[in-house]
């Protein structure tokens, strides 16, 4: 596969930085000496077909990158615990019930503190009812923010933010078809158009500003919802997409401002440890899909 042809992606990992392609998918990460690297088979051709159709491709592509990082979990902690067996029922039911431990905090965190907080605020300020739902809104806004900056602070959230913004740099230079060199990588931006965690930000963003404005049926809540979820994931997806392939125009840089924002919160400025990562799986990524 020509490299003019390849479009990369990436995550950060508590473990390393992650750079995949439309078939091949690899995580670089230190030990106490060097840098390893490990290679997963990850294209599925129907997918891939898929992902041409404009507005299903957002939906494969949010499946898809969930799919990967629960993969890279499993990989990552067989690599880096001998004693961990990844097939055992066991480790399964523990990464489960983390998975649902998170979410239980989150949709906490999202829906019912702010729900809660509107509603005391409206009953001792004795605010007009229907504005109940505006300043829920905007503390549920506020505390997705709040919750994502004071992230940076912790170990492993400032060490995956300089990771995010290595790989961003990355695939700066590979696209700009740059040598994968330290020098290079600093010529680029750490944030990029098509980052992963924008789209998802904004999934959330713009699903609620919906939901808080339309009005709904009961009887038909569950499915509206469903419904519109999916739209504005695909609606979101195709915006991005837009805004990278028209990044150099007017028009694109409108539509990237968003989420570069929220990238100036989700990436730190990366040492020349975290780019050399990043490079190494780059180059390990393009050298797999050009064999």
């Amino acid at each position: 596969m020509e490299n003019n042809s390849l479009r990369l992606g990436g995550q950060a990992l508590p473990e390393g930085i992650l750079i995949k392609g439309p078939i091949f998918t690899v995580i670089a990460y230190r030990t106490e000496n060097e840098i390893e690297t490990v290679s997963i088979k990850w294209g599925f051709k129907v997918v891939n077909q898929l992902k041409t159709i404009p507005f299903l491709r957002g939906l494969i592509t949010i499946v898809e990158t969930i799919s990967l990082s629960l993969k890279s979990i499993f990989v990552m902690a067989e690599i880096t615990d001998e004693e961990v067996n990844t097939d055992s029922v066991f480790f399964k039911i523990i990464i489960g019930l983390m998975f649902i431990i998170v979410m239980i905090f989150t949709i906490g965190l999202v829906i019912f503190i702010p729900k809660l907080a509107s509603n005391g605020l409206v009953n001792l300020l004795n605010i007009k009812v229907f504005l109940s739902t505006w300043i829920e809104l905007l503390i549920r806004f506020m505390l997705f923010f709040v919750y994502i900056y004071f992230y940076r602070f912790f170990l492993i959230g400032k060490k995956m933010f300089k990771y995010h913004a290595a790989e961003h740099m990355a695939i700066h230079a590979f696209e700009h078809k740059k040598k994968l060199t330290i020098n290079n990588l600093r010529e680029f931006h750490k944030e990029h158009p098509r980052c992963g965690t924008a789209f998802l930000a904004f999934v959330f963003i713009y699903a609620n500003i919906i939901f808080h404005t339309l009005v709904f049926d009961v009887n038909f809540l569950f499915m509206i919802r469903l419904f519109i979820s999916l739209f504005v994931i695909s609606l979101t997806y195709e915006t991005l997409l837009v805004g990278w392939k028209s990044n150099n125009l007017i028009v694109g840089k409108i539509l990237n401002l968003p989420g570069f924002l929220l990238q100036k919160i989700t990436t730190i400025k990366p040492d020349d440890s975290d780019l050399e990562l990043a490079i190494i799986a780059t180059k390990k990524c393009v050298e797999l899909h050009n064999e």
